[in-house]
């Protein structure tokens, strides 16, 4: 049979269609029999979108206000803002790494998720980034992906839901638990402002809302004096305290001119005279550590800074609205408590003086066990003062848990490995723009050696000993400093955004043994200040599973030496 003319034309075209045809089911079954995983597309996907490494921090200068982005969107640069990192906008590559995902299934979207989690933050990545991609391409082209990564991954945060009369920016979980506090039978002796935290699973899985138009702080000296008001605004207490020259709102500032209900000449003045009457105290020398009960804004604490003394401030969270929050943008050493049926957190014999100003507390149990008893120098002479500072620093106490000879050696050894690795390591090698830093929270305090290798620096650090660990807090109060106890799987006596940096040392092992590791990390997202940082040393294995969590909050991370983890906080928040 003749073939059509118009068919024999067309011949060569069908031919090619059936072969691009055959090529394409070939193509599409070798697909489906190999099955390549999401997981390795998204390396792919993720390395072109990784962040370029963090640089070293700019040159301080005042910064300009700093806009708070819309949910879901990413702060644009500042003109004047000191750059602490190179690096694009945050969430950049998780949006990347989503699309790449969506592109295949849900569950290949969460598998982008974790290798995006586990890439590098730069192309310039140090020898334990290299390992750690080596190590995710290796499992993830297995099909494998740990199990802690994928699930820090999928956290799908949100912000916190607070009860009626709690501020949402101000959110503090075991003060704020309104279902606890109406629950009480009583509240004749300051039940109500005592801790009631919330038990698992009920822990707080949420992030905290920031106040609108927060920006960073006015930077230690200015602070003292004038901070931002959108970052603390509280008119009542202006308005409440008019009188006694305590704050005054000036345009965007709020102002402290150091007054004070006791301070009529100002607090300079009264600090004065507090040593014409007592010359004893000798401000700075006898006298280092001071606990000022019902502390207002903390100004008798901000100018004892100037003599070398470090206050604890403390006053409780009631209708003085926000005055711990006041005095912690300020700058000044302070602690949310209040003396009621719980013991605080402080360890028997701790302060040097114990100051107390129209603070409504009756002190009808003698004080003498809240001061601090003798300590005994290197000559062992018997002092009945504490060794002045700054030679306590290095005083070796009667109250070290060990024979004298192991507990010297235990504690030379710790400041100088200490002093090692602030002056080479943490100065030099970490992306921490150090002369915006003025107070840090130690999580895992030790004998405050961390403290002691920062003394020099113009900060201070608020020691924290855990519960579960050896009891050195006092030892850190007979060196010079200030601390607490805590319990890590709850939230601690602080406003949100209150520390520049946070400082957890091994600790994290122990901690995620009673709680979950999100807790953890929404807690310290609570703590520490936009723009500032968090830095963990500990295990590869504990920082593989807190570098995910941290960039699910849009936290900018590096690793150094193997062993830190540093990250950096953004102005992200969740859109619900």
């Amino acid at each position: 049979m003749a073939v059509p003319s118009d068919l024999r034309k067309r011949r060569p075209f069908l031919l090619s269609l059936s072969l691009f045809l055959l090529v394409s089911a070939i193509l599409a079954l070798a697909f489906l029999f190999l099955d390549p995983s999401a997981q390795t597309l998204s390396i792919l996907s993720s390395r072109l979108t990784a962040p370029s490494s963090l640089a070293p921090p700019a040159t301080p200068r005042e910064r300009n206000p700093t806009p708070i982005p819309t949910p879901g969107t990413t702060p644009r640069s500042q003109p004047h803002a000191p750059a602490a990192v190179d690096a694009p906008k945050a969430g950049e590559s998780t949006d990347a790494t989503r699309k790449a995902g969506e592109s295949a299934s849900p569950d290949a979207a969460a598998a982008a998720a974790a290798a995006a989690a586990a890439v590098g933050d730069s192309g310039e990545n140090s020898d334990a980034d290299e390992e750690a991609n080596k190590g995710a391409a290796a499992s993830e082209s297995e099909g494998v992906a740990d199990g802690d990564d994928v699930a820090a991954a999928e956290v799908r945060w949100e912000t916190c839901k607070v009860g009626r009369g709690v501020s949402a920016a101000d959110y503090i979980p075991c003060l704020d638990n309104m279902k606890a506090i109406k629950a009480l039978r009583s509240r004749r002796h300051m039940e109500h402002r005592e801790r009631h935290c919330p038990v698992a699973p009920r822990r707080p899985r949420c992030l905290v809302r920031m106040p609108a138009g927060y920006r960073p702080p006015v930077e230690w000296p200015r602070s003292r004096d004038m901070i931002w008001y959108n970052n603390v605004p509280h008119p009542k207490l202006v308005e409440y305290k008019k009188d006694q020259n305590w704050v005054t709102k000036s345009g965007d500032y709020l102002v402290f001119p150091g007054g004070g209900t006791q301070f009529k000449a100002g607090v300079t003045r009264y600090i004065q005279f507090i040593e014409q009457i007592m010359p004893t105290i000798q401000w700075g020398s006898h006298t280092r550590t001071v606990l000022d009960v019902g502390c207002g804004v903390a100004s008798f604490g901000g100018y004892l800074l100037d003599r070398n003394v470090i206050t604890m401030s403390l006053a409780p969270k009631d209708e003085h609205e926000a005055q711990i929050q006041f005095a912690l943008e300020r700058g000044i050493p302070a602690f949310l408590g209040v003396i009621g049926t719980q013991k605080l957190p402080f360890p028997d014999e701790a302060f040097d003086v114990v100051h107390c100003a129209r603070c409504r507390v009756h002190w009808y149990a003698p004080l003498d066990t809240c001061l601090l008893s003798s300590v005994v120098s290197s000559s062992n002479e018997k002092n009945s003062w504490p060794i002045p500072w700054p030679e306590r620093l290095n005083a070796i106490y009667l109250n070290v848990p060990d024979d004298s000879g192991s507990a010297k050696d235990k504690f030379n050894a710790d400041t100088k490995d200490w002093k090692h690795a602030i002056s080479k390591i943490y100065s030099n090698d970490f992306p921490v723009n150090w002369s915006t830093v003025r107070n840090v929270m130690d999580m895992n305090a030790g004998y405050g050696r961390f403290a002691a290798a920062l003394v020099d620096k113009p900060l201070w650090v608020m020691n924290v000993v855990p519960v579960g660990q050896p009891d050195t807090l006092p030892i850190i109060f007979n060196r010079g400093f200030i601390g607490v106890y805590h319990d890590w799987c709850e939230s601690f006596n602080t406003y949100p955004r209150t520390y520049d940096l946070l400082h957890m040392n091994y600790l994290l092992g122990s901690l995620t043994n009673r709680c979950d590791i999100i807790e953890v990390a929404a807690e310290i997202d609570r703590i520490l200040r936009p723009d500032r940082w968090f830095v963990l040393r500990d295990t590869t294995d504990m920082i593989k599973k807190m570098r995910p969590v941290l960039k699910s909050l849009h936290y900018e991370t590096v690793i150094v030496k193997q062993q830190f983890l540093v990250a950096k906080k953004g102005f992200w928040r969740p859109s619900r």
